[in-house]
């Protein structure tokens, strides 16, 4: 019974370990991909983390993974999001009213007469994760940085020195 808990601790602590590690190796790479904007771009895809309601379908604390297409599949109708340069580059969510096309290089009008080039074009395909963008921005937040990545690797390092100075003493102790 005994081996038995400790077989099922050292499982879980071992589940517990690479789930963390898999989420500590997430928020570094979401970090060190962080555009100007503050938003993350991992190739052609884009983690916004909606901070205001967009629209019905889009609220507050979703996290959105918005996908580039090279803009040849938006149609009037649509909705896209774009930077807006007139709102210091904030993410936009508009329907397009119209698509021009010049030479393979894509405007899309949105609201009045709004011109979206395709440099400020983010995407239109969306996969929305109900609430993990609240998770996300926290954990990406300086204290959720601090919390997840630098204290673990201060108490690892701390418990290493003190095996090390252990070692020494014991040591000294045999001569």
């Amino acid at each position: 019974m005994k081996n038995t808990m400790k077989a099922i601790m050292k499982i879980l602590l071992t589940v517990f370990l690479v789930l963390y590690l898999c989420v500590e190796i997430f928020v570094t790479v979401c970090l060190l991909n962080f555009n100007d904007q503050r938003i993350t771009e991992l190739g052609k895809s884009s983690l916004i983390i909606v901070n205001e309601d967009f629209s019905k379908d889009y609220r507050k604390g979703d996290l959105l993974v918005v996908n580039k297409d090279n803009g040849d599949k938006v149609a009037v109708g649509d909705y896209i999001f774009f930077y807006n340069p007139s709102e210091n580059y904030v993410i936009n969510y508009a329907e397009v009213s119209n698509v021009l096309d010049t030479n393979g290089y894509y405007t899309f009008v949105v609201g009045n007469n709004y011109n979206v080039y395709y440099d400020y074009y983010v995407g239109k395909n969306v996969n929305n994760y109900k609430g993990m963008g609240t998770v996300l921005s926290i954990l990406e937040s300086q204290f959720g940085f601090l919390t997840l990545i630098i204290l673990p690797t201060m108490v690892a390092v701390i418990f290493e020195i003190y095996a090390i100075i252990m070692e020494i003493i014991d040591l000294k102790k045999e001569d």
